[in-house]
């Protein structure tokens, strides 16, 4: 009987925080409780508690952080390669609320060669340099870097607050028509500007996708440099013979 005791008790804790992810008492993303709570809540020891969790991580519903927690697992959002779609977009046909915290916004003439190369912007002309921290339901999934040409959005800070969606005020305020985009990804080790905007560790891989997107009629209108949190992506697309 009591041989039996610790696989019970180790089971009911697995159990009860396996029904609280999967009824949606606890949300994707969000920190569970620390082990000394999870012992008190469940009046158990901490091995009992480790157990558990350990068998939660196994079966793919939890991930353990050092030094940050245990956060229930998100669901990978398919960013599909295939289609031009910006970021509230791929969001909103997942049914994930988007939204951005506004790093900076300026406008400037200080533009990095390779961008300004991919932009065709001359020497001297102005830039928007537009960063923000990408959301879906309030959870940071990418942080991204924008270069827009003054002269095709002049003025573009009037339309950004933490719900613009960028592909909106291209196409519905300056009514620009989306030609073609040139991706390019690649894996990448974060630095501490993007451990604190994503909220992950230097152990944490990212992807980092640099994107150049041109009008019909060939002109660049952006350029941007976007790091993607791994966990919460994969990159797909349809491939022809």
């Amino acid at each position: 009987m009591n041989s039996e005791k610790p696989r019970f008790q180790y089971h009911k804790v697995y159990q009860d925080i396996r029904d609280k992810i999967e009824q949606g008492i606890v949300k994707q993303g969000q920190r569970l409780p620390t082990e000394k709570e999870m012992q008190e809540e469940h009046g158990v020891s901490r091995d009992t508690v480790r157990r558990a969790l350990a068998k939660l991580e196994q079966e793919g519903f939890i991930n353990r952080k050092s030094a940050l927690g245990t956060f229930v697992r998100q669901t990978k959002s398919d960013y599909q390669l295939s289609s031009m779609k910006g970021f509230s977009e791929q969001m909103r046909s997942r049914g994930i609320k988007p939204s951005s915290d506004l790093d900076r916004i300026e406008l400037s003439t200080s533009v990095k060669p390779h961008i300004r190369e991919h932009l065709r912007l001359p020497e001297g002309e102005k830039c928007y340099i537009i960063s923000r921290t990408r959301k879906g339901d309030g959870a940071p999934m990418a942080y991204e870097t924008v270069y827009i040409p003054y002269a095709l959005c002049p003025d573009i800070q009037k339309y950004i607050d933490d719900e613009t969606s960028l592909y909106d005020v291209y196409e519905n305020v300056y009514h620009h028509q989306l030609g073609v985009g040139t991706i390019r990804l690649e894996a990448d080790i974060p630095n501490q500007k993007l451990q604190e905007k994503l909220g992950i560790t230097r152990e944490s891989p990212i992807l980092l996708m640099n994107c150049v997107v041109c009008l019909m009629n060939g002109t660049p209108l952006y350029y941007v440099d976007c790091f993607y949190v791994s966990e919460k992506y994969f990159f797909s697309t349809q491939i022809y013979r």
